[in-house]
């Protein structure tokens, strides 16, 4: 299959509003494509590189474009993923040049929708409309197959191209393949944020609600004495971490799978950054003195698999109390379970004064839902807020088509007058916001692209947001994380929104 026709599909599918045809436009597609190729039409099309991340930021994709030669020729999506499997196995001393001199010849052989397509696969910004959840239709309507099974197959891997191909390859018999088994990692239950206790409560009724701690999600499985740890990322990690090994050997359970934060802590309990936590996964040296400097802590949430029986259609409380007859209580998350707003408000605060992110919420009676993110489970975090400057915005999709919708947002720079991107946002506006946004940053436009409208840094939009955390992505080093639109301050002045030193001391503050 030729990445053109990859191009057109996802152009066709951004352009309508309506589900149903775009989910006919994708099966379609998929229809058309054999072997590895529908597990890369199948990816690509949901935004995803088989390989993962390929550890080209910006920076490196400007560089390969400023070398282009521009020399379009037909190319197959097996070639693209030849360069991708290249790019993936470049390490070492020149690695950053081999990198983008393999990209700068796949980009100079593609034409410019091609080629734009590409880099924002690459950069993980495909948004077409065809989400994952829109794939798993599609992949039932071009196989004939009720959608629950494939659903059902997905949950026990996060690998949407591999079920795609088993199931148009070899129909219902491709399915059966895909079953819970210890030592094969399950794609992890996600949460939605909420905004606040009255919500979350509006939302489950009586909740058992979690410190929400900013660790590494982990995924064990345990069969007697052998133990093999999993990052929500499906990543095994075992030998990084013995720690864990150790203290879930000690536990009565033959045969399980089980679920955890593991976080780094300071002396005082209090936990250290997230970034520290994360120096210890993938360690393949000096693991023990690592151990040493940065031991892990862990906490348990969830039973996935016992003795031989997936517990997947438990309801949740079930699912805690297997385990938590099990585990020493010290190792399960601090929780409580209450209908109460105020007790849940009180346990937010001490989730809080404790070092933590905030809070977890999660339905009593809810299913385990693998790789989806459902409202069964909800996170609470304090949010806070930026005032910060429009600098572009791209055309929405779907039944945003038509209007501005995802806002490219910046912070002001004292020192050089300038305003530094800090990530983007569509979330959080109405459709009046959308109508409203549209019409004052057309009159704001400075020049555009096929995607985006670049605007003049006139227009001051108060952000809420949840965390920060490094990038190299963006020329401050800091992006956004979770950030949503609040309102629009047409009372302030670029010159009056908050500077980039402001984002890096609340950054420094909450690192401390």
């Amino acid at each position: 299959m030729l990445l053109q026709s990859l191009v057109d599909t996802s152009e066709r599918v951004g352009a309508t509003p309506r589900k149903k045809e775009k989910t006919s436009l994708l099966a379609q597609c998929f229809r058309q494509s054999e072997g590895r190729e529908i597990v890369l039409a199948v990816s690509y099309l949901s935004g995803q590189v088989p390989q993962g991340r390929l550890g080209i930021g910006w920076a490196t994709l400007q560089q390969a474009l400023q070398g282009i030669s521009q020399q379009p020729k037909p190319i197959t999506l097996l070639e693209v993923d030849r360069c991708f499997g290249e790019i993936d196995q470049i390490s070492g001393t020149g690695a950053l040049a081999r990198k983008i001199s393999i990209l700068q010849n796949l980009l100079s052989a593609l034409s410019e929708k091609e080629r734009t397509f590409l880099i924002r696969l690459i950069m993980g910004e495909i948004r077409q409309g065809a989400l994952e959840g829109l794939v798993v239709d599609a992949i039932a309507q071009a196989s004939s197959l009720p959608v629950e099974r494939v659903r059902q197959a997905l949950m026990f891997t996060g690998e949407i191209g591999e079920v795609a191909r088993a199931t148009l390859e070899e129909g219902s018999s491709g399915l059966s393949r895909f079953q819970p088994r210890l030592f094969q990692p399950i794609s992890p239950m996600l949460a939605s944020p909420a905004e606040g206790e009255e919500d979350a409560l509006s939302r489950l009724g009586e909740a058992a609600w979690e410190y929400k701690i900013d660790g590494a999600r982990i995924q064990v499985h345990k069969k007697g004495e052998e133990v093999r740890i999993y990052t929500r990322h499906l990543k095994e990690v075992t030998g990084s971490v013995p720690e864990i090994i150790t203290l879930v050997r000690q536990w009565p359970l033959e045969e399980a799978v089980f679920e955890g934060e593991t976080i780094a802590l300071r002396e005082d309990g209090r936990p250290q950054p997230f970034q520290i936590t994360m120096r210890r996964f993938g360690r393949i040296l000096d693991v023990e003195a690592m151990e040493r400097e940065i031991p892990l802590t862990s906490y348990f949430f969830d039973l996935l698999y016992l003795e031989g029986e997936p517990l997947f259609e438990k309801p949740y409380r079930t699912r805690f109390d297997l385990l938590a007859e099990r585990i020493p209580s010290a190792c399960t998350i601090p929780r409580i379970v209450t209908p109460n707003e105020t007790e849940a408000e009180h346990f937010l605060r001490q989730s809080l004064q404790a070092g933590h992110e905030g809070l977890m919420a999660k339905g009593l009676d809810s299913p385990y839902i693998a790789g989806h993110r459902g409202f069964y489970w909800l996170k609470i975090k304090p949010a806070e807020t930026l005032d910060l400057v429009v600098l572009a915005a791209e055309w929405g999709h779907g039944r945003r088509k038509g209007w501005l919708s995802n806002l490219h947002l910046g912070a002001r720079d004292p020192e050089s007058g300038e305003f530094v991107m800090l990530g983007k946002t569509f979330k959080g506006l109405t459709d009046g916001m959308l109508r409203w946004q549209t019409e004052r940053l057309l009159r704001l436009e400075r020049n555009r692209d096929e995607w985006t409208v670049y605007v003049r840094p006139e227009l001051v939009v108060e952000i809420a947001f949840s965390d920060l955390q490094e990038s190299p992505r963006y020329p401050g080093g800091l992006a956004l994380r979770f950030a949503r639109v609040r309102r629009y301050r047409e009372d302030k002045s670029p010159q009056e929104a908050d500077s980039i030193q402001k984002v890096w001391q609340i950054f420094e503050a909450k690192r401390k």
